[in-house]
């Protein structure tokens, strides 16, 4: 799991997503998460409120980058998709 040992680094961008045609999602960046002290939790730090009911945290695209470059990718196929 993605972490933010650094108080300033976030552990994970916080996105809206909405569903589209032929199943698509669009990802809306609306906020942070950022790892308490005592690696118990996240507060998530919200620039905007989602429109519908659905959230999702992903990490930060550069430490994906980091990730990627040094695990094999795995890729995955539409039915493994999260829901």
């Amino acid at each position: 799991m993605p972490r933010g040992d650094d108080k300033n680094e976030p552990s994970f961008e916080v996105f809206s997503v909405k569903e589209g045609k032929e199943d698509k999602s669009f990802f809306n960046r609306i906020g942070t998460a950022f790892r308490h002290k005592d690696g118990e939790g996240h507060t998530i730090s919200l620039n905007a409120l989602p429109v519908n009911d659905k959230i999702v945290l992903r990490a930060p695209k550069e430490r994906l980058e980091e990730m990627r470059s040094t695990e094999p990718r795995r890729r995955r196929e539409r039915n493994d998709r999260d829901r």
